[in-house]
């Protein structure tokens, strides 16, 4: 059977097979998804969190994403899957990636970040984790940036080389680790913060290069009239758009749907997101994250005697 240092086999129905001979590219299989995100109270929660706190230990809407993000993931393990030499596979890290400007203007250089989290992370946890690495891709050495200045730097020949090698021994799920795991194309989710800098949210496209089948773009905040489902009263409420790119080949609709849900419910209701979850082992044991392995071979071996 096929190994890869990234990720691990999953078995799957033949019915689901045919898809990957079917869909045999991203760009194939991707469907789009839009959703309206309600951040008034969001917002109620971020000044409560923040009120009393230095600077640098303050909460950012963005990092409320993170953690949103994070979270659906782990509890909605199939999210973090992909396909590749058409197998299906899941992913042994929670890898987020996105584009940091190092100045937020039109011409402001773009590098990007990628960082790895722990199922059991909180809003305090991603907060420092997602602060440190935003600090060291601005001011910092960044291993993503030096690559492109590495590579940048080759001829062209050079480079188109290297994309097809990276490309052929994917497929053929033989990555090139030493340099996949640096690139951003091979992480969970991909994000773009257009709201950041006053743009809408984007359908983006899917990277054909690398294994990341999941982007989100997060819009500029708007007001925009919202009925109340308890009163049947129209309120002026602050919202932002999401919309979201998938690939349809990692899990079907009923599945990634409510996982949808969840993101856009952990982001208006922060307040699960303040404590790690209660996660069983049989639940960390279907991430099949690596640096929770050991433990997960230890149990199967304990039930496999009994």
């Amino acid at each position: 059977m096929p190994k890869r240092p990234d990720a691990e086999l999953v078995k799957t129905t033949k019915f689901h097979e045919l898809e990957f001979y079917i869909m045999r590219k991203k760009l194939d299989s991707t469907i789009f998804n839009k959703t309206q995100v309600d951040l008034t109270h969001t917002f109620e929660f971020l000044e409560k969190y923040n009120k009393g706190r230095k600077d640098e230990d303050k909460l950012t809407l963005f990092q409320i994403y993170l953690a949103a993000g994070v979270r659906a993931v782990t509890l909605r393990p199939k999210i973090n899957r992909f396909v590749s030499g058409r197998r299906l596979w899941q992913r042994n890290q929670i890898l987020f990636s996105f584009v940091v400007k190092k100045e937020k203007t039109e011409d402001g250089e773009e590098i990007n970040a990628m960082i790895e989290f722990d199922p059991f992370d909180t809003l305090e946890t991603v907060q420092k984790t997602a602060s440190h690495h935003l600090y060291e891709s601005r001011f910092g050495a960044n291993k993503n940036e030096q690559d492109v200045k590495f590579w940048g730097s080759k001829p062209r020949w050079v480079i188109r080389f290297m994309f097809w090698l990276l490309r052929w021994t994917d497929e053929r799920n033989i990555p090139i680790y030493a340099f996949t795991k640096d690139i951003p194309m091979w992480s969970t989710l991909f994000l773009a913060h257009l709201g950041s800098i006053g743009v809408d949210a984007v359908y983006h496209h899917l990277f054909e290069l690398g294994t990341t089948g999941l982007l989100i773009t997060f819009g500029k905040m708007h007001k925009s009239q919202i009925i109340n489902e308890n009163s049947d009263e129209i309120e002026i409420r602050k919202v932002m758009d999401l919309k979201i790119s998938i690939d349809d080949r990692i899990a079907p609709g009923s599945y990634t749907g409510p996982t949808i849900n969840l993101f856009k419910d952990l982001i208006e209701n922060p307040e699960p997101l303040l404590i790690p979850p209660e996660l069983s082992d049989e639940q960390l044991d279907k991430l099949m994250l690596k640096k929770y392995k050991k433990e997960r071979l230890e149990r199967q071996k304990t039930q496999k005697k009994e």
